[in-house]
């Protein structure tokens, strides 16, 4: 009766909650009756070449988004610690950021959904706790995995990574490589194809969802809500397209906690029933609330970083026809070449942080409750770690050292499914591909979050069969 009672208040308020959202979304849309303007359109003053001072960074607005590296390296070399003009602090250097996500006693990883649309009167601390009574209602996620503080944090971890640990990665690959062989056999004789949509979103989410135990027809609903989770995060995303992104969430919210009824009623050995287990386990910490989390986190995960890194994997591999020929003429140096995509074009440019106390980093004060924004991708090209570090280079000694996953506990556990999935499609690309080129625009989609290609229009001519047998 408790859980009937529960699951049934949870179903009315989500309802409601999705009801209002959607008017909200309808009224604030008519009333701005098409005269928005588009998140990411530049209405200042040009954004200079090579930026000079802080104001140049500017970065909600489309320059930045399309090439914010120039902007990242006089954040090092000049401003550490940048705050921007909505109060998130933003680092840039590898040591304060990998200092940062070890001191997990001062710097919390928690209520990330409050922290980039907070509003200066309004507190982290005391939104995040709204979240969380939202969150133990079953209407939104709570903290579980990448967004989650100790001593909860391992327990999660310990649990998502019986699903997701390098051997059982190794025996999926298989998997991923039949999967992208049919998704290439779909367009690979015609010399073209939109690479984003036929196969970077589609190769990782379909490997999660088969994963999850999840039906494969739902690919496309699943997608569509995890294009919203990820906006609302963007930074550039208007309070209407926050409306109904909103409503999408408590929808796909819906669908995971649906999906886990499923697998408690018809228990099964896939990752959702890795997740049923540790709920269902008395001696284990974790609640249904956290397993259904846990499921949208990797769901949201799943669809977004393998994809954004094999977009750019191509994107950089055609740009630089002197690496393709050094693949090509020796194919073991393609994990180097998928580490260094890693490291020049991060999926997510950072992740945030909050102060828990006050501290001061580099003779700036920061208030209990300051923002931080770890740029990842700043990071990854900071000289004093990397020698040369806008360049692809197949022979980096310390490649792996980029911060692409996460540092400390929170290295992300997909680490390697990534690793698999993109090193794969890469090698059915060379092995039945060549000539490549890029025949159209392929812009960055609008955020400052992540670095995701909108669209990668590639022409190729085709290789003949024997070369792909090679590999079966």
């Amino acid at each position: 009766m408790p859980d009937f009672l529960y699951h049934s208040r949870r179903l009315l308020l989500s309802y409601s909650i999705e009801g209002l959202l959607r008017f909200m979304y309808w009224r604030k849309k008519r009333r701005r009756s098409g005269a928005q303007i588009s998140a990411g359109t530049s209405l200042a003053e040009p954004i200079p070449e090579h930026p000079q001072s802080p104001e140049d960074f500017r970065p909600l607005e489309n320059t930045c988004f399309q090439n914010p590296y120039r902007f990242y390296a006089m954040l090092r070399e000049q401003y550490p610690v940048y705050r921007l003009q909505n109060g998130i602090y933003c680092l840039s250097r590898y040591s304060d950021i990998t200092d940062v996500c070890r001191n997990t006693e001062l710097f919390s990883s928690t209520h990330q959904g409050a922290i980039v649309g907070l509003k200066p009167h309004q507190s982290v601390v005391e939104e995040g706790r709204k979240q969380d009574r939202l969150a133990a209602l079953g209407l939104t996620p709570c903290d579980v995995l990448a967004v989650a503080d100790q001593p909860q944090h391992s327990n999660d971890r310990k649990v998502g990574h019986k699903g997701l640990n390098s051997r059982f990665v190794k025996s999926l690959e298989s998997e991923i490589e039949t999967q992208c062989r049919l998704l290439m056999d779909k367009f690979v004789d015609s010399g073209e194809v939109e690479f984003m949509q036929q196969v970077g979103w589609r190769l990782p989410m379909q490997i999660i969802i088969k994963l999850l135990g999840f039906p494969a027809e739902d690919y496309d609903k699943i997608k569509y809500w995890c294009m919203h989770t990820i906006s609302t995060q963007s930074g550039v995303a208007s309070s209407v397209e926050v409306a109904k992104s909103r409503a999408e969430i408590l929808v796909f919210i819906r669908y995971c906690w649906q999906q886990l009824a499923i697998a408690k009623n018809h228990p099964r050995d896939d990752l959702c029933g890795v997740f049923v287990s540790a709920a269902l386990d008395p001696s284990n910490p974790m609640t249904d609330q956290q397993a259904v989390s846990s499921i949208f986190q990797l769901l949201v995960a799943g669809s977004d970083s393998s994809a954004t890194s094999m977009g750019n994997a191509l994107k950089l591999l055609i740009e630089n026809p002197e690496v393709e020929q050094e693949i090509r003429a020796d194919m073991s140096k393609l994990d180097n070449f998928v580490e260094e995509v890693f490291r020049l074009e991060a999926a997510f440019q950072g992740h945030f942080r909050w102060t828990k106390t006050d501290t001061v980093l580099h003779d700036v004060e920061l208030p209990a409750g300051s923002r931080i924004f770890l740029m990842w991708a700043a990071a990854n090209r900071d000289e004093s770690v990397f020698e040369n570090p806008d360049k692809v280079d197949l022979n980096r000694a310390n490649g792996k050292r980029h911060l692409t996953f996460g540092h400390g506990i929170h290295a992300c556990i997909g680490r390697e499914l990534a690793r698999s999935e993109i090193r794969i499609v890469l090698r059915e690309f060379l092995l039945r591909t060549k000539n490549m080129t890029i025949s159209g625009d392929a812009p960055f989609v609008a955020s400052m979050f992540a670095h995701t290609l909108q669209k990668l229009p590639l022409r190729f001519d085709v290789v003949i069969a024997e070369s792909h047998e090679r590999a079966a």
